[in-house]
Order: C-alpha cells, then sequence, then structure tokens
C-alpha cells in the first residue's frame, strides 16, 4: 500500500518545517513549498493524496489557491490562517479551516481522518 502523500503550501519556513516533521513523524509522505506556483506544479507532478495550504501566500489568499486546486482536483483541502475566515475559505472549496496558533497534532488528526475517509 502507498504511503499517503501530503502537500504542503506555506510561506512562513518556521511553521512550513513544524508542519512537515509532524507529517513525517505521522507516516506521511510530504512535498512542501513556499508559493502557490511551484505548489500547482507538485500537485501535477506528485500527486498528493491532500493539501495543506496557507491563507496568506505570496500573490494569492488562501481561497485562491482553493479554486485553483479545486479546477483540476477535488483533493481535500485544509487551509491555515491567522484569523478567523472560515465561511470564505469553506466556502471557496476548502475541507477544513484552522487558526494559529496551530496546534499539530490536531492538523496531523484531521490529516488523517480525512485520509481515511477518502480511502473508504
Amino acid at each position: 500500500m502507498k504511503t499517503p502523500c501530503v502537500l504542503v503550501i506555506e510561506k512562513n519556513g518556521i511553521l512550513r518545517t513544524k508542519v512537515v516533521k509532524a507529517l513525517e513523524e505521522g507516516g506521511y509522505a510530504v512535498e512542501a513549498t513556499s508559493n502557490v506556483l511551484d505548489g500547482l506544479r507538485k500537485l501535477d507532478e506528485t500527486t498528493p493524496d491532500l493539501v495543506i495550504a496557507g491563507k496568506d501566500l505570496p500573490r494569492v489568499e488562501g481561497e485562491e489557491v482553493c479554486t485553483r486546486v479545486r479546477q483540476v482536483s477535488y483533493l481535500p483541502i485544509i487551509v491555515l490562517g491567522t484569523e478567523d475566515r472560515t465561511v470564505e475559505t469553506l466556502q471557496s472549496g476548502a475541507d477544513v479551516y484552522m487558526t494559529m496558533p496551530l496546534a499539530v497534532d490536531e492538523l496531523v488528526a484531521r490529516v488523517h481522518a480525512m485520509l481515511r475517509r477518502r480511502r473508504r
């Protein structure tokens, strides 16, 4: 059985590293990038099972990331943000919106739950 892969698109290097480490410790393969264009390229090249995207990415907002991902895929999307924009983010195509400060154990648990449901 293939190890599930998570694509992380987050401009904050410290947060990105923290998320990648937690996901890898949780048993996931991870592809990570700091911008949307590279993220969309990796989405096409690596075919991940789930996408985690920061809300405040260079040149686009989290809602725009969701829209772009939805144009090419129906993968589960988790958006990370600093303010409560849950309704707008979910309406744009995200499946989950998590605010800072981020509890990485909760994030890994949400990834696990979403992928478990997707396999069924």
